[in-house]
Formats: structure tokens, sequence, C-alpha cells
């Protein structure tokens, strides 16, 4: 069945998604890279400069090219982290048109909770993959959904899948899936089966030793990504009837959204490490199921509904609470307070120390990408684990058999050097040191003196 758009929707759709791109535009260059966005920051350089570094570990190739390409008219923040918008109003599109298979007010009232639910303004807002993934996984679905009738939908899906697994190789979950829809759905396009197997079998081992195997250890991180969603309860509330009334109304759309989200969530809860971040994905089937409950029920109740959609938009943002709203509605200029997303505000140091440290003196870094990013390069990069597992997951073979900093191309650094250097010792990278790297750590600043001393930062001038 053809879907049918009224001009008043396509008015309310436009209102949604200007509102919605103010949101994710707003002082959008103002907070400084967290760790993360500042490697993807530097991916993104690399392929403009290619001669800027010798590390040759840059995946997620759309990402970081359509980010290059922003980025040809101006090396900062706010061009690095444009792309995320335009995915994050995609999102938002997305949504209204799956909702729309739903129910006649589904996609509008789906694009107005993407347009201002607090994760997906703020993910939009980084220069990083989180808002592509989740764009690409649910939309590959989506248009493997709609190849049954149509099977031109069908090579769309296939081009979304590829981003997805791309993007993350979580995205791999989905090969399986399309594999058995084609042979079921599609029998005719049959050899279009070949192009999902293909990265199922180059990618399935590395796959599985990310997980930890541990049923106790899955429940163990699974609570501490349920813990992140105790001010957005309500919505988790309202995803089960929600989820159920969609089922009955659309048992195969349904089935295709959710069951690879599923089986994508329990794979995340099987990781080594923990990050909220990695969670968000499954945020479109929490709010989708949400918004069209309210769908539902405008559809039956009529516009007595709006009173309540209204309220259970208003009153969790933030125009009456300051930092557990849900819904954005003031515009923000800062980043997504998360302790497992570190950052270190180089934005806040003294020029003056920024040009000591952009001078000859030997300067000595941690973590580099951020130090690359708003300072130079460093001479030396001090290996350590960003994870905490381990004790180093900086440190690469070169071709030429040199031990480097996979973030910068930076010579490791293997013993105390000659005096004078600087050091940049931010806190993030420090906090991650085992007992011998703090002893190396001790030996590399002592008697030096402080030249910057933040909550995330030490600058360290040794002479």
């Amino acid at each position: 069945m053809k879907m049918k758009i009224t001009k008043t929707e396509i008015i309310l759709l436009a209102v949604i998604l200007l509102f919605g791109f103010f949101l994710r535009i707003y002082a959008l260059g103002n907070a400084p890279f967290w760790v993360d966005e500042s490697i993807s920051a530097m991916n993104a350089r690399m392929i403009l400069e290619p001669g800027l570094s010798v590390f040759d570990h840059v995946s997620a190739y759309v990402l970081h090219y359509s980010m290059a390409f922003f980025m040809l008219f101006g090396q900062t923040e706010l061009l690095a982290r444009f792309v995320s918008v335009i995915f994050g109003l995609l999102t938002i599109i997305l949504a209204y048109f799956i909702g729309k298979e739903y129910s006649k007010s589904g996609g509008i009232i789906s694009a107005l909770f993407f347009s201002v639910f607090y994760l997906e303004v703020f993910f939009s807002r980084q220069a990083r993959y989180y808002q592509l993934f989740q764009l690409a996984f649910f939309a590959s679905l989506y248009f493997l959904y709609k190849s049954k009738e149509n099977p031109k939908w069908l090579y769309l899906a296939i081009i979304a899948m590829f981003i997805t697994i791309d993007t993350h190789l979580e995205g791999l979950v989905l090969a399986p899936i399309f594999i058995l829809h084609i042979l079921y759905f599609n029998r005719k396009q049959w050899f279009l089966s070949i192009f999902p197997a293909i990265p199922l079998i180059r990618k399935l081992i590395p796959a599985s030793n990310l997980s930890t195997g541990s049923i106790e250890l899955i429940s163990n991180y699974a609570s501490k990504y349920f813990a992140y969603t105790r001010n957005m309860a309500y919505l988790l509330i309202l995803f089960v009837p929600g989820l159920i009334w969609a089922f009955m109304k659309k048992k195969r759309l349904t089935l295709t959204l959710i069951l690879p989200a599923l089986v994508t969530l329990i794979g995340i809860f099987s990781l080594q490490t923990f990050a909220f971040r990695y969670f968000y994905f499954f945020i479109f089937p929490i709010l989708l199921y949400s918004a069209l409950l309210f769908s539902f029920l405008y559809d039956k109740y009529g516009k007595l509904m709006l009173i309540p959609l209204l309220l259970v938009i208003l009153i969790p943002s933030n125009l009456f609470f300051g930092q557990t709203y849900v819904n954005i509605i003031k515009p923000v200029d800062y980043n997504f307070n998360d302790y497992s997303a570190p950052y270190t505000d180089y934005k806040t140091v003294p020029m003056i120390v920024i040009d000591e440290l952009k001078s000859n003196t030997t300067l000595l870094s941690y973590f580099s990408s951020d130090v690359y990013w708003y300072i130079r390069k460093p001479d030396f990069v001090i290996p350590f684990s960003l994870t905490g597992i381990g004790d180093d997951q900086v440190s690469m073979n070169n071709s030429e058999g040199e031990v480097i900093d996979r973030y910068s191309g930076a010579l490791i650094l293997k013993e105390v050097p000659n005096r004078p250097y600087n050091l940049i010792a931010d806190e993030f990278s420090v906090s991650k040191l085992k007992p011998i790297q703090q002893g190396f750590f001790g030996n590399l600043t002592e008697n030096c003196s402080i030249s910057y001393s933040g909550l995330d930062l030490k600058v360290y001038f040794c002479r």
C-alpha cells in the first residue's frame, strides 16, 4: 500500500527538522573534543593531509571521508562534527517513515520524539560514529523490510548494511539476517545473498573474539548500562506496550527491527569494556515504540491525546530539569556528561603554555590525538592502556620496524630522555597507569616545574 503524505505533515515535519537542526547546530564548536572524537578528527585530517602521520588504523570510511569533506572548509570542531548533525536529521526522517508504516500519526509523533530526545541531540553533535551506526543499522532493516514488496529496496538495504558494518563491527549481526531474508522473501534475487555473506566470512572470527562469553559478566554489564537509564525509566515503561501494540499491527516490520537490535544489544553487554555510548543505538527502538504508543492512542482517542503528548515532551525537558532532563528544548552548548567518555579541555590552557608546547622543545605526551589536534604532534608518546586492560594499547610496529604510537605516529618512549622536555599528563591517561608505569611517570616528572594544572590536565616543564 502506497504511503500517503499530506501537506500538513510535510509542514510539520519541516518544522520539526528545523528545530532539530537548531538544537544540534547551536554552539556546535564550543565544547572540546572528548577522547574518541579527537581520534576521528585526526583520521579525517590524515585523509586531507596524507603526510600528516604514519598511523594506518583508519576505519569507518564513510564517516571519516564525510568528515574530511566538511573539514575542507576549515579544520574546526564545528566542521568535524557537522556530518553527525546531518546523520541526526536523517535519523529523524527515518523515524518518520517507519512510524508512518504503523499509523497515520506515527510518523510525525516519532519524528518529534527523535528531534528533542537528549541522547539523539548529543550524539548528533559528536565527531564520532555512533549516530551514523544507529542510522545505517535501522535504515538497512527498514529497507530490507520494504524489499519484500519492491525488490529495488534490496539494493539500498545492502548498501546501508555495508555502511553499518564499515562503521562498526557490531553491524555484522545484520549479515545472516540479510541472507535469510533474501533467500526466503527475495528468492528471485537469491544471488544478492552473496554480498552479505562476504563480510560474514571475512569478519566472523575477529567479531567472535570481542565478547567475554560469560553470562554473569553479560548480566553485570547490562545492569551498568540500564543504570544510565533511570532518568528515562518512563520511556522504558512506554516502550513495552508500544512494542506489543506495534507487533499486533505489523508483525514482520516489528520483528525485522527488534530482533537484530536485541541480538546486537546482548553482544554489546558481552564486550570486555563498558561505555554507555555502545548502548546508544538501542535508543532507536525505545524511542520509536514509545512514540508509537502515543500515535496509536491518538488514532483511537483523537486530539484529547495532544495534552499528555505535550506533557511528556515538555515536563521531563531542560525547561524544568537542569541535570536529569530527557528532552532538550533549550539549546545546549556543552557535550554529554558521561564519565565513560572523558575529555581533556585544552581550550582552557593559557596561550603562553600552548606556545611553549608548540616550541622546538621535545614534547612528551600520553594520549596523543587531542594533543596532535590542539597543539602539535608529540615527539614521543608514553605507552598506557586506554581501557585499563593490559598495560599498552597505543604501541604498534611500523613498516620500518619502529615502535610507534598508533594515534599519532610518534615514537614510543622507552626511557627517560635528555632534558629539556615538556610533558603533557592528562588525567584520563594517568588514571590508567599500572604501578610500574606510575614509577616511570615519577622519574619523568622528578624536579620538573608544573606550568599548568587543571582537574583534567597537568603540564610539566622539565629543564
